[in-house]
């Protein structure tokens, strides 16, 4: 069988244990029996979708891709990533109060996760990716978030660096 990905997905394979594929952009999706790749990706494929947002969602993605290929996952990475879970969840309460804005569906996952209050009405932040900053009319307290091009590929590490970031900036007046 013919397995590809995307390059923001491969470490999803490596944790599933997954030894047997292609990594290729996503304008190169062809020619293979299935595409492990973000949900929000169109293929005429077959495609696995994973969602790699939250912390999460990539547990529940890794598990799913182990699961569909009879693999053992990689314990210490599983470990890691359930740790990263509870740590966020024992901090949910410090946040619940503090009123976000978000534009896009990525960044609205992650700060629903993270416990801050989303709204569209009095909101004291706005979150916003990178790609969208130029066709913002907000102004104040506006945090431009790295998406794609400019965050790492190790999939835990760009979590966490998009974790820290929100909870660095969001956080300021506890």
């Amino acid at each position: 069988m013919k397995i590809i990905t995307t390059p923001m997905c491969e470490d999803i394979l490596k944790i599933a244990n997954i030894s047997e594929y292609e990594v290729v952009n996503v304008n190169r999706i062809a020619d293979a029996d299935v595409v492990i790749t973000l949900s929000e990706t169109e293929t005429d494929i077959p495609k696995i979708s994973v969602k790699v947002n939250t912390y999460t969602q990539l547990l529940n993605s890794i598990n799913d891709v182990s699961h569909r290929f009879n693999t053992r996952c990689d314990e210490e990475k599983i470990n890691e990533i359930k740790s990263l879970i509870e740590e966020n969840d024992k901090k949910k309460y410090m946040r619940e109060n503090i009123k976000v804005k978000v534009y896009s569906n990525f960044l609205t996952d992650t700060v629903k996760d993270m416990g801050f209050d989303i709204t569209d009405d009095d909101y004291e932040y706005v979150v916003v990716p990178d790609y969208m900053k130029d066709k913002l009319d907000e102004r104040g307290n506006v945090l431009v978030v790295p998406s794609h091009k400019n965050v790492s590929f190790d999939i835990i590490e760009r979590i966490n660096e998009r974790y820290h970031l929100l909870e660095s900036k969001l956080c300021t007046k506890q």
